[in-house]
């Protein structure tokens, strides 16, 4: 039971990673919405995901928990960032280098 949903979560996190940039890559080529600095950072946590991810099932298997520890790491950074540009874009932090 615990493999199946350890097999979910790391299906899901992929799911909504290849989702996530899709809709970001979309959404700057096709709607012709240019990102900004912060908007192209955010992305990275995903790349990472689908990138841990395939490594996960396919070639290191047996570090799992490792690789799900990891991915947990990303996201919290990518979290931390978003809320960030979150801050930056509402007002309440005062920065023009970094989003404009």
């Amino acid at each position: 039971m615990v493999k199946n949903s350890k097999n979910l979560l790391i299906k899901l996190i992929f799911l909504i990673s290849v989702i996530a940039l899709v809709s970001a890559f979309f959404i700057e080529y096709v709607l012709s919405h240019q990102p900004c600095n912060l908007c192209i950072l955010e992305r990275i946590p995903y790349l990472l995901a689908i990138i841990i991810i395939i490594l996960l099932n396919f070639k290191f298997s047996h570090y799992e928990k490792f690789f799900i520890l990891l991915l947990s790491i990303i996201f919290l950074a990518g979290a931390i960032i978003s809320l960030y540009h979150l801050g930056i874009e509402q007002g309440f932090i005062q920065e023009s280098l970094v989003c404009d």
